[in-house]
């Protein structure tokens, strides 16, 4: 099995099998279900630069960087604004 295979079925595991227990086979399939559409909509993974797998295939990867580039730039502005006001 591979690295990535490994990792991944211990994130299912842990986040999402052992905190459900499921008690039937359904319950199973209900949980995993709910789990892969919060991994690949909204849980920021960290291996493809903090965007989701939706927004890797939707390839918004550069949008959602200049964006967040665009935020950080503003708030060190902000931080300078306000350290030069208290000096």
């Amino acid at each position: 099995m591979g690295g990535g295979i490994r990792t991944a079925r211990g994130s299912l595991k842990s986040e999402c099998i052992r905190p459900g227990t499921p008690l039937s086979l359904e319950d199973a399939r209900r949980l995993v279900e709910g789990y892969v559409e919060h991994y690949n909509n909204f849980r920021l993974n960290s291996a493809i630069g903090y965007i989701t797998p939706k927004d890797v295939l939707a390839g918004r990867q550069q949008e959602i960087h200049a964006e967040r580039d665009h935020k950080l730039e503003a708030a060190r502005q902000q931080r300078q604004g306000h350290r030069q006001q208290a000096a």
